[in-house]
């Protein structure tokens, strides 16, 4: 009996040792966290990557989505090949001929660290450094925003969890495989910790140079983007009390002049980046939105769209970007992609509401307002087109001002339980049942909810709310953070590892393969490059990428100029070619972006120069056009276009555009083989060029006139000793006094000598470029440089030398002091 009461005080002992030791543990967890607060972020932010992104980091898959996230294929992989190559050839890329017919492509969108990264790789690590690069901002985005809790919140704990959730918050996963969201997700975690510094430490370097970094990227976020910082500023101010008027004024003239400064280092980008937008159809055309959603009513609900309802969808996305359905399967609103990216942890669901707990009365009213302002603008959708200046129906970087509200409240919720030790069971419970109840509501279309991930979403919820009341108690505090980011952590994998990994990709193999941007057509395009070194375009009847949309940029990723494009800001004056002659439809704002080319126009290849042609049909009907083949390469054909004509050929007669509006499209196309199409207020510039009889163009355009036509053109053409991407030089020689015409899209950019001596270009042919000849032989000189270029170059300068003069200025002075 003895001995078995001693074998109990044994055990008993070893187990109150071992509880010791399990405190420990948790007590030097929590210590740690304190320590090395950005090596365990670090540490985190590497293990989810590792189990959601594994395949990617052993290159058994590709950063490149086949479903409804095929622009990563169609539009990022090949504008990032082409800088890449460009970049070498060229230098700075300014007039491109491989996108569309050509325009201007000042890199919006491609300044930033990330893409330079991409691009000074090289071309044929783009494939990779893509994932890279993405990676890299997901770290960039966890450090940033926990830098930025370290000056809000007291609780390294809290900033590594809050640093942890930006991370792989839906609009970094889910929008950066569309490369752009997650760059703004980091420049604005960036500016955020670079306001703190500037409004607490009066450390005022990082706060310009984040707001540059934005306007370099995208020059119209900083208005989106400015919107949201001066909301920040001022609730920021009212949290704080700060009610010193003096103070209060000279802070606020620092931020001003600062964010002035920022825009002026800028305006290199600025400006030629908003001409790109401003000169775009989508802003300067006629198939602009802003018309049909200004007309919206002020106080109108969002009505169906898709079939599916606009709040299900903003309700559903607050508990999981795929709660509706992944890539091409979504059922919610819009699409994938467009629809709310409110996710950013379950946790902040749970916990955002106890700031009703707090016994700071002002802090409570602030929280109140900012919910009503975006509860305001997510239910009233006029308010958010109003923010979006009605260029169209978005969500987008709104989406995260959403999350990142809902991120700091639940922080400060939960650090308020920390600090007080006290949560309210009613609000806890209330929460959880409310949430309950929004996720298995019978709602109308109940049935576009993944039930699956349905169940996993309550599962979750119902242990974060078990540990955020447990948070309250101190004696397992600690154990019960270790808890809270272990569930995290596995909440983050479960639901990214869907986002990415439950999609459609290009494999690894594929990129060795003879697929995709690697087909045939490399060796065709090769092979007429070999032997023909003038300038022409190629039409591809056929699309290279894998995505489920078709690649209209193959001639980006498969270096030859066609006359497709899919791009956002495509050249105005060349669609509106395209709207002209009806190969688009006018106002079809979507085809502005995705732009056909002349692909199914084949009358009208010789007028665009496009002497070759490739296809995998074994009917060649481009013969009937004037094509004969010339090869095969695997199964590419290899036509040549008998009709070609050069890029620059002359016209003997002309056509004011008013009458040649009221032409039927096959007499349009006729026309632009008998004569210049130029504008009444233009034709005085002409000299002796006669009048088209319009008699004289028949109903139907038959081929035997197509190449009667052709020959006439070809008689006085342009022949080109020197052509790259913003330089051409040849010579002609005119008959009589002509029009001579490039089939280049007009933009003021370009440059035109004859004879060493600057003429202005006239925009002829409904968008192309011309200039008046006199008979004679000429010397010709085409350059392109992008309208202040220069100009806007030399205020940037300006600027950062007195930048960095302040800079300097600065630590003189700390130096002094100290």
């Amino acid at each position: 009996m003895t001995q078995k009461k001693y074998s109990q005080k044994n055990k008993l002992i070893q187990l109150f040792n071992q509880s010791k030791k399990d405190a420990l543990f948790f007590d030097s967890f929590d210590n740690l966290i304190n320590k090395h607060g950005k090596l365990i972020l670090f540490s985190v932010i590497g293990l989810i990557i590792f189990f959601v992104f594994k395949d990617f980091l052993l290159l058994n898959k590709i950063y490149l989505f086949k479903d409804i996230g095929s622009d990563s294929i169609n539009i990022t992989y090949p504008a990032y090949y082409s800088l890449a190559d460009y970049i070498i050839k060229e230098g700075f890329p300014k007039w491109s001929f491989n996108q569309g017919m050509g325009q201007n492509i000042f890199p919006v969108g491609y300044i930033n660290p990330f893409s330079l990264y991409i691009i000074l790789m090289g071309k044929n690590y783009v494939y990779y450094t893509i994932f890279y690069a993405e990676m890299f901002k997901i770290f960039c985005a966890g450090l940033f925003f926990y830098l930025f809790l370290r000056k809000i919140i007291t609780s390294n704990y809290l900033a590594v969890v809050g640093g942890v959730l930006y991370s792989f918050s839906g609009f970094m996963i889910l929008g950066g495989q569309w490369n752009y969201f997650s760059t703004q997700a980091v420049y604005i975690a960036l500016l955020l910790y670079s306001f703190e510094k500037l409004y607490q430490d009066d450390n005022w370097i990082l706060f310009p140079i984040s707001l540059f970094l934005i306007a370099a990227y995208q020059p119209v976020d900083l208005y989106f983007i400015g919107v949201f910082l001066v909301l920040y500023i001022i609730f920021r101010l009212i949290e704080t009390n700060e009610r010193e008027p003096r103070k209060l004024f000279v802070f606020l003239t620092k931020v001003v002049f600062l964010g002035t400064m920022a825009v002026a280092v800028s305006s290199f980008f600025i400006v030629n980046g908003l001409q790109i937008m401003l000169e775009s159809p989508r802003v300067g055309g006629d198939a602009s939105y802003y018309n049909t959603l200004f007309s919206k009513s002020l106080w109108g609900l969002e009505g169906a769209k898709h079939g599916e309802t606009h709040y299900l969808t903003a309700l559903m996305r607050f508990f999981s970007c795929d709660i509706l359905g992944t890539g091409s399967q979504f059922r919610g609103w819009y699409n994938y992609l467009e629809a709310p990216l409110f996710y950013c942890g379950l946790i902040s669901l749970i916990a955002f509401p106890h700031f009703l707990s707090l016994q700071e009365k002002r802090k409570k009213i602030i929280y109140f307002v900012l919910i009503f302002l975006f509860a305001l603008t997510i239910i009233f959708p006029f308010f958010r087109y109003s923010y979006w200046l009605f260029i169209g129906d978005y969500y987008r970087v709104f989406s995260l001002f959403v999350a990142i509200v809902l991120l700091l409240i639940g922080l400060k919720s939960i650090e308020n339980i920390d600090y007080n030790s006290k949560a309210s069971i009613t609000i806890t419970g209330a929460t959880l049942l409310l949430l309950l109840i929004c996720l298995y509501y019978p709602y109308r279309n109940a049935q576009i909810i993944d039930k699956h991930v349905r169940d996993t979403v309550a599962i979750f919820l119902i242990i974060y709310s078990v540990l955020v009341y447990l948070i309250r108690l101190k004696k397992i505090r600690n154990i019960v953070k270790f808890l809270l980011l272990s569930v995290i952590i596995v909440e983050l994998i479960y639901f990214s590892n869907i986002t990415v990994n439950n999609r459609p990709v290009i494999s690894g193999v594929e990129t060795v393969q003879k697929v995709g941007y690697n087909d045939y057509t490399v060796d065709a395009i090769q092979f007429i490059k070999t032997y023909d070194k003038t300038f022409f375009r190629i039409n591809k009847d056929y699309y290279s990428g894998t995505g489920m949309y078709n690649s209209m940029n193959d001639s980006l990723a498969q270096e030859f100029y066609g006359t497709p494009s899919y791009y956002s800001f495509n050249q105005l004056n060349y669609i509106k070619f395209l709207q002209e002659l009806g190969i688009i439809k006018r106002k079809a704002e979507e085809q502005t972006r995705w732009s056909p080319g002349l692909v199914n126009c084949p009358f009208l290849h010789g007028f665009a120069s496009i002497k070759y042609a490739l296809t995998k049909d074994k009917k060649y009907f481009l013969m009937e056009f004037g094509y004969e083949p010339i090869t095969r390469l695997g199964n590419v054909t290899v036509l040549r276009n008998k009709f070609y004509l050069p890029l620059g050929f002359t016209y003997e007669k002309f056509i004011l555009l008013k009458d040649f509006k009221i032409l039927s499209q096959t007499q349009k196309v006729s026309a632009l083989y008998k004569a210049v199409v130029v504008d009444e207020h233009d034709y005085s510039h002409l000299g002796n060029l006669a009048k088209l009889d319009l008699s004289g163009i028949q109903p139907e355009y038959s081929v035997k006139e197509y190449s009667d036509d052709v020959k006439l053109l070809n008689k006085n053409v342009l022949y080109i000793s020197k052509h790259g991407q913003n330089e051409i030089r040849g010579r002609i020689n005119a008959d009589k006094d002509k029009l001579l015409f490039f089939s280049i899209p007009y933009d003021k950019g370009w440059n035109i000598k004859v004879d060493g001596k600057n003429v202005n270009a006239m925009k002829v042919n409904v968008g192309f470029i011309g200039v008046p000849i006199a008979e004679g032989l000429h010397d010709i000189e085409l350059s392109f440089t992008p309208s202040y270029f220069y100009s806007s170059a030399a205020v940037s300068l300006i600027a950062f030398l007195l930048f960095v003069f302040l800079i300097v200025f600065k630590y003189l002075r700390y130096g002094k002091k100290h």
